[in-house]
């Protein structure tokens, strides 16, 4: 995933793909954080980050992929990559 999300540039928004061996809905690179969206549960979607210059909260806290307001929440897992949820 990390190889993947090195090759993208900002403003990439890229449809249904697998990326290491997982299926994504949407993948979508924006100020270097790479979103790996997988699916939605109870109308909130849910997937990874990759975020190289540390934690995404920040970085993403004033951008909006869609019209419906969206909360972002990070938890770090290991390097650059944080699990990721968007409530709505």
């Amino acid at each position: 995933m990390e190889a993947f999300a090195r090759t993208m540039k900002d403003g990439d928004r890229l449809g249904p793909r697998t990326v290491g061996g997982m299926d994504f809905e949407e993948v979508r690179r924006e100020h270097g954080v790479v979103v790996f969206r997988q699916g939605e549960a109870l109308a909130s979607p849910y997937g990874y980050a990759w975020s190289p210059q540390g934690d995404p909260a920040p970085i993403r806290e004033d951008m909006e992929w869609s019209e419906d307001h969206i909360n972002h929440y990070f938890e770090h897992l290991e390097g650059a990559f944080y699990s990721w949820q968007g409530r709505r």
